[in-house]
């Protein structure tokens, strides 16, 4: 599964995956591979309190 952090370029430490967009970051998570639960978490949690977008 791929996660998208849209604001990911702000969070610390930075989510591993690149994107084109300059502050988009990703995060794949395996079946099969060891998932740092805790790190997860506490992007989500940053994430969470990041201005978002105006629509």
């Amino acid at each position: 599964m791929k996660v998208a952090f849209f604001r990911g370029a702000a969070l610390h430490p930075l989510p591993p995956g690149k994107s084109k967009q300059q502050d988009v970051r990703y995060l794949d998570i395996y079946e099969d591979r060891p998932f740092d639960e805790a790190q997860f978490s506490d992007w989500v949690k940053q994430a969470s309190l990041l201005q978002g977008e105006n629509m």
